[in-house]
């Protein structure tokens, strides 16, 4: 019997998805649990496998189309089945377009109006004695008709280099330059004297033009137009819908990170040999982040118009750049985890980040989220919550920087940190004392790391 191919339950609140990718054409034999279609949802991207071995019989629904949860995509043969048989109800129509109105009948065809003569081209400089101006047909400023007028301009001989091919002051102004000094250029030779046999004409210096918008060739105006893929489209929806739902508000603090990066140093040699794992700042960040949730889980909730949910656990989601687009992946259940078991984890999500290899697990249920724009280089941002949550911490660049210690300036590593929260539940106060304590305990980690490292 012939088995259908149906777009699975996505994930939290997802109800549909666009077809991104047939991996397989109608007639190609497939194997059980081989990637069939590839499915775009606003999360993520997945592979769907097929449900059974056979032969792909038909396809319901093109890519570039979306389906809703439970939608029939298509169906898989067995051996002597046909694809008659078994196509799969077809897709909904969309909607048809609108057909234009019938035009009216072209009016017969008058004779045409005496041509204008079109003006001669412009010279390379204009003579000694110009026309009068002639604006006819022509859309100048009042200052751009007295300068004209007064200096007895044909701004018809001039290009315009404003909006539109218009005239501007400053062409007319090149053009009174330009005939200045054509006229002051010697345009015959001496008469010889009488008695002496005439000399040659002293050759004159050729001039040299004027450098000017006026006479400049217009540049290249190159670009390149192409459509938005789905998974921009889906982050373009969900960046309005935070900003539309959410109430944005941020503030910053600034971090002493000397320690951190003090035992850092002296870790990250010895947890690469022994366990393979590269230690970043992230997974000392996580910690001092989980701690601080603990102290003020207002910023550990999620909301809706009529209830709040205040979570008794911490997932938390760290934002990585894929040149297809952001994605947030989740570390689920930070709190219960070892330095070296975040550090682990936040490597291996953000490698498969980055490859397109994330399940729906690995990005759903977040409960607050980190994003790192320092290791881009900025020195401060304001992050977008990722809605439903309602707080999400930027961090940035660690460097070098004279701050005053003691009553002494010093040189210290310092990093700056913003909270942007959802004021419609979160009130400045929480917020500032939980970057406060954020920043607390990133200065003084060997205070509590002791029981994180192992």
């Amino acid at each position: 019997m012939p088995v259908t191919i149906v777009v699975p339950q996505l994930g939290e609140s997802v109800v549909e998805g666009t077809i991104g990718k047939w991996l397989k054409k109608v007639g190609d034999p497939i194997a059980k649990d081989e990637p069939i279609v590839e499915i775009i949802t606003d999360k993520i991207n997945i592979e769907l496998p097929s449900p059974s071995a056979g032969t792909l019989g038909s396809i319901a629904v093109p890519e570039g189309q979306v389906a809703q949860v439970g939608d029939p995509l298509g169906q898989i043969l067995a051996a002597g089945e046909s694809a008659s048989a078994a196509a799969p109800p077809a897709p909904k129509p969309a909607a048809a377009a609108p057909q234009p109105a019938p035009q009216a009948a072209a009016p017969a065809p008058q004779a045409p109006a005496p041509s204008r003569p079109a003006p001669a081209p412009a010279p390379a400089y204009a003579t000694a004695v110009a026309a009068p101006p002639s604006t006819d047909g022509q859309r100048l400023s009042p200052a751009v008709r007295k300068l004209a007028k007064e200096h007895q301009v044909d701004t018809a001989q001039i290009r315009g280099s404003g909006m539109g091919g218009r005239v501007t002051r400053e062409d007319v102004l090149t053009h009174l330059e330009a005939r200045k000094v054509a006229a002051s250029a010697p345009s015959m030779a001496p008469a010889a004297s009488p008695g002496r046999a005439p000399e040659a004409a002293p050759q004159a210096k050729p001039l040299k033009p004027i450098p000017s918008a006026a006479f400049a060739a217009a540049g290249a105006r190159e670009s390149e137009r192409k459509p938005l893929t789905n998974i921009r489209k889906k982050i373009a929806e969900n960046m309005v819908k935070s900003r539309h739902t959410a109430a944005h508000c941020s503030t910053w603090d600034e971090v002493d990170m000397t320690n951190l990066v003090e035992l850092r140093k002296r870790l990250k040699d010895r947890v690469r040999m022994e366990y393979g794992i590269g230690l970043t700042y992230m997974p000392f960040i996580m910690r001092a982040v989980v701690r601080a949730l603990k102290e003020y889980p207002i910023l550990n909730a999620s909301m809706t118009d009529t209830e709040v949910e205040l979570k008794k656990y911490y997932n938390i989601g760290v934002a990585v750049h894929r040149d297809q687009g952001l994605i947030v992946p989740v570390v689920h259940d930070a709190d219960r985890k070892t330095l070296l078991q975040l550090a682990a984890e936040i490597d291996d999500l953000g490698r498969r980040a980055r490859n397109d290899k994330l399940t729906l697990d690995d990005i759903q249920g977040g409960t607050f989220t980190i994003t790192n724009a320092g290791m881009f280089g900025a020195t401060a941002s304001t992050p977008i919550i990722n809605v439903p949550e309602v707080g999400i911490l930027g961090v940035h660049l660690i460097q070098e920087r004279p701050v005053v210690r003691d009553h002494r300036i010093a040189v210290r590593w310092m990093m700056n940190l913003v909270i942007s929260f959802d004021h419609r539940l979160v009130d400045g106060t929480p917020a500032v004392q939980f970057l406060h304590r954020v920043k607390e305990l990133l200065e003084d980690p060997e205070s509590w790391l002791l029981d994180s490292i192992g």
